[in-house]
């Protein structure tokens, strides 16, 4: 078979033909009828490994007390509480519920403004999501897959109030660098980005993410990018 008509390689391990097509954003994260996402080539190894993450991503933001309102919101934060009931995610309930605890809020200035619930979560499977739907939505903005000689790298920005001031006015760069580029919407308060190329000759991307209104997370691409800040803190 000729180049020209053989089968494009999976866009995230760019090792194995794209023999299916997965959706980013997620389609877990979007209630029916779900809006036009973008299709890239993924091969069965890759995907296979995916769903779960996809439907825990989904599950956990949707509980986080500050989110918007939308169905697609409310269909994930009932499938989560299904989740809780089912025999087969009775250790998934167990270490969920067992996280959970009161957390004390405070206002900028220090004052004491009571208590509310929080709970712990795996950043690094939101940060694997996003990271995954970065590679893809590259694919999407570009014409191309992300370079092999190209890393990219994901970010939660909740963990960034526990960064040194330097680090926090770098990544205040990097997002404001993002928003001022491409914007897209995906359903109603349900996934939004922001994307632009950093100048330079190394090809460098930066991207803003915003799930359900009120998870962000910043993503960057290109050769040597760094590696993350410390942990975050658990959800509210």
């Amino acid at each position: 078979m000729s180049a020209r008509h053989s089968k494009p390689l999976c866009t995230y391990c760019g090792l194995r033909t794209g023999a299916t097509r997965d959706h980013v954003p997620p389609r877990a994260l979007f209630a029916k009828p779900r809006p036009d996402l973008v299709t890239v080539p993924c091969c069965e190894v890759c995907q296979k490994s995916q769903s779960l993450d996809d439907e825990y991503f989904a599950q956990m933001i949707s509980m986080k007390s500050d989110t918007m309102d939308s169905a697609s919101i409310r269909a994930a934060r009932e499938s989560a509480l299904r989740s809780l009931t089912k025999p087969a995610k009775r250790r998934f309930a167990a270490r969920f519920l067992g996280s959970i605890r009161d957390l004390a809020l405070y206002s900028p200035s220090g004052i004491y403004l009571g208590q509310k619930l929080s709970y712990d979560v795996s950043h690094s499977r939101l940060c694997n999501v996003i990271e995954r739907t970065t590679r893809g939505l590259y694919l999407h903005e570009f014409g191309q897959r992300l370079p092999d000689d190209h890393r990219s790298k994901v970010w939660a920005i909740g963990g960034f109030d526990l960064a040194v001031p330097a680090i926090l006015a770098q990544i205040q760069k990097f997002w404001g660098h993002a928003a001022s580029g491409k914007r897209r919407d995906f359903g109603e308060n349900v996934f939004t980005y922001w994307v632009r190329k950093i100048d330079g000759p190394e090809d460098a991307t930066v991207w803003d993410f915003l799930v359900y209104g009120s998870v962000a997370f910043l993503a960057v691409t290109g050769p040597g990018v760094g590696q993350a800040p410390p942990s975050v803190p658990p959800m509210s």
